[in-house]
């Protein structure tokens, strides 16, 4: 007989006396099981409770950054109202070299109380009450910004002001000071006014959705300076932005009272605390110092 022959008789037979305890491999393969439905169960339990809180961080966002700027998509009645969302830089095409890693927030030298006591100071020639105030100060990279609902005794309306930074010549700071085309946002009016110390006023009277599904007016002012600082207010007629019945048949502010609060001097200490923004490229960046 050959060595192969020898080889595999002798395989043969040490496979015959292997004798496998099928009771044993049950128990295993039931037990391994039970490990693989419970690691399921865990994994699917925890991506529940993962969803559920980013869920709710959203809901809480949509509801608190409505009136400040914070979240989502602007409706493209008025898009430029919105403030900036990262930090107010307005740079679109990118960071110039020499400014990665420069500070997006201001020192926080004015808090959220400071806002809020600004902006019943600014709206207090008008006789009316500020309540249900909500502010972010210049620590924020979002820039400082407050809300609120004012009644000047003939029907609440949601006011919201926002303070940042943009590149003055770059398309950004263009677009934000420009009217749109009327026949898109259905806007009831619309000027830009150059200011004598340079700075560029936008005033636009429209309404919270281009389509008027509902009554809603949104008037908002929009200041840029020189020196790149950036002021946006918007009010409606309404005591909140969205979701809540007309109270007036128009915002509280007139176009001379938008002009005064966004150019008001109460405004300078948080634009002088927040950084300058990112130059655009293709952008004069011009500009740096008080407004």
């Amino acid at each position: 007989m050959s060595f192969e022959d020898d080889l595999g008789t002798a395989l043969r037979q040490a496979g015959a006396g292997f004798t496998a305890d099928g009771h044993a491999l049950a128990d295993a393969g039931e037990a391994r099981g039970r490990r693989l439905v419970a690691r399921r169960r865990a994994a699917v339990a925890g991506g529940a409770v993962l969803a559920l809180a980013l869920t709710l961080i959203a809901t809480a966002g949509a509801s608190v950054g409505g009136l400040l700027g914070g979240g989502g998509g602007a409706d493209p009645g008025h898009a430029v109202a919105r403030p900036m969302p990262e930090g107010g830089s307005g740079g679109s095409g990118g960071a110039p070299d020499g400014w990665a890693g420069k500070p997006r927030t201001g020192s926080g030298a004015v808090g959220a109380e400071r806002m809020m006591a600004d902006l019943e100071e600014a709206l207090s020639g008008g006789g009316g009450a500020l309540t249900a105030t909500v502010a972010r100060g210049t620590d924020s990279e979002g820039g400082a910004a407050v809300s609120g609902v004012y009644d000047d005794g003939k029907g609440k309306a949601a006011v919201a002001l926002s303070l940042s930074r943009v590149d003055p010549g770059g398309s950004h700071a263009d677009q934000l000071t420009r009217c749109g085309d009327r026949s898109i946002q259905g806007y009831d009016d619309c000027r830009t006014e150059r200011l004598p110390d340079g700075s560029k006023l936008l005033v636009h009277k429209g309404y919270e959705y281009a389509d008027r599904r509902v009554d809603t007016k949104c008037w908002r002012a929009v200041l840029v300076t020189p020196a790149g600082f950036l002021v946006e207010v918007s009010e409606w007629n309404a005591p909140a932005q969205k979701g809540a019945a007309v109270s007036r048949p128009a915002p509280p502010l007139d176009s001379a009272r938008l002009k005064a609060l966004v150019t008001s001097p109460v405004w300078h200490p948080a634009l002088n605390d927040l950084p300058a923004a990112e130059p655009e490229r293709g952008g004069t960046g011009a500009g740096s110092g008080t407004g």
